[in-house]
C-alpha cells in the first residue's frame, strides 16, 4: 500500500477543499436594479422604468397586469431592500417589488381603507413605518404592511390634499400639497402639530414635488400657470429661495421630486414626459426618458443596499 506524502496529502485536501461548492451570491449584473439607478413611475402607460445615473434607459421593472388599474406612487423600503408601489385598482393596494430579484409581492391589499387616488407613501427614517397618501386621508402601516391605527391621530387629515411624502434625516416628514403648501409633521403615534409649514410663490401654489438635501435643506417644486419653479428652503422651511424659474421649455408640469447621492434633483415632467435633472444649484444638467415615460408622476434615486 502506498501512502502520500505529507506535502502531497497537503496538495490534495486544498484542492478538495477548493472543489466544495459555495452558496452563491447576487452580483451586480444579477441584480434587478442598483444603487445610484433612477426609477420613474408613468401614469398612462402603467410601468416603472429603470435608468442608470446618467439617464441611460436600463429596463421596463414593473407593468400593471390590468388596464383598469394605475400606479400611483412609489417609494423605497429599507428593511427589504424593495420598492414599494401603491396601486388604484381593484382592489387599491400597495404591493413591493424586489430590488435584487424582481419578484413582486403584497405589501398591503386593501379591503376597506384606501377609497380614493394614492399619491405618494415613504417609509420614516425613526419608526421605519410606512405611511400612505389619498390626498385627504395619510394612513399608516408597520414595515411589514400591517395597518396602524391611533384614536384620532392615525389615519390623519393633518394636511389638505397632500402631494408627496418625504422621510426627513430629522426623523419628521414632510408633506407637499397641491393647494395647501408645505408641512413638516413629528414622526408621532400621540401628536402630529405641524413643526414647519410654508407657502409657495405666487402664481404657483401648487406642489407635487419635494425631497430632501444632504444639508437638510428642503427642495421644492411649484407648479404656476404662467411660469413653473424650484425652491430651496431652509431645513424648518424658511428662506425659500428660487433655483430655478422657468417657463414650460424646461418644465411644463414639474411632478415627483428625487435627490440623488451627490445633490442631483430630478423632477419628472408630467407634460413633457421627461426626467430633469439639476444640480444643487438649480443649474440644468440633462433630461432623459423622452422615448419611455408617459405622464410621469414620481421618482426615486436607489440607495446603497445589500443584496
Amino acid at each position: 500500500m502506498k501512502y502520500l506524502s505529507l506535502p502531497g496529502a497537503l496538495i490534495f485536501l486544498i484542492f478538495s477543499a477548493s472543489c466544495l461548492v459555495s452558496d452563491p451570491k447576487a452580483t451586480s449584473t444579477q441584480l434587478s436594479i442598483g444603487r445610484g439607478d433612477v426609477v420613474v413611475s408613468s401614469l398612462t402607460n402603467d410601468s416603472i422604468a429603470v435608468f442608470d445615473a446618467d439617464g441611460t434607459f436600463k429596463k421596463i421593472l414593473y407593468q400593471i397586469p390590468t388596464a383598469a388599474d394605475a400606479i400611483g406612487a412609489i417609494a423605497w423600503l429599507e428593511d427589504t431592500s424593495e420598492i414599494l408601489v401603491a396601486v388604484d385598482g381593484t382592489p387599491d393596494r400597495i404591493e413591493a417589488i424586489s430590488a435584487v430579484t424582481g419578484a413582486t409581492r403584497t405589501f398591503y391589499n386593501n379591503v376597506t381603507f384606501f377609497t380614493g387616488t394614492l399619491t405618494s407613501l415613504v417609509q420614516l427614517k425613526t419608526s421605519t413605518d410606512v405611511i400612505a397618501t389619498e390626498g385627504a386621508t395619510i394612513e399608516r402601516f408597520s414595515a411589514r404592511g400591517i395597518r396602524e391605527s391611533y384614536g384620532a391621530i392615525w389615519p390623519t387629515s393633518a394636511h389638505a390634499n397632500s402631494q408627496h411624502l418625504v422621510g426627513l434625516s430629522t426623523g419628521n416628514w414632510l408633506s407637499c400639497s397641491s393647494t395647501a403648501g408645505l408641512r413638516i409633521s413629528p414622526d408621532s403615534v400621540t401628536a402630529l402639530a405641524a413643526v414647519a409649514t410654508a407657502t409657495g410663490p405666487a402664481g404657483a401654489t401648487a406642489s407635487f414635488g419635494c425631497g430632501e438635501l444632504s444639508n437638510g435643506k428642503i427642495v421644492v417644486g411649484w407648479n404656476g400657470a404662467a411660469a413653473d419653479h424650484v425652491y430651496v428652503y431652509s431645513a424648518t422651511l424658511t428662506g425659500g429661495t428660487s433655483i430655478l424659474s422657468t417657463a414650460p421649455a424646461i418644465l411644463g408640469d414639474p411632478r415627483g421630486i428625487a435627490v440623488g447621492e451627490n445633490d442631483e434633483i430630478y423632477v419628472v415632467d408630467g407634460t413633457r414626459n421627461v426626467v430633469v435633472e439639476l444640480d444643487a444649484s438649480g443649474n440644468h444638467v440633462r433630461e432623459f426618458g423622452s422615448s419611455v415615460l408617459q405622464a410621469p408622476r414620481h421618482v426615486l434615486v436607489v440607495p446603497s443596499f445589500r443584496p
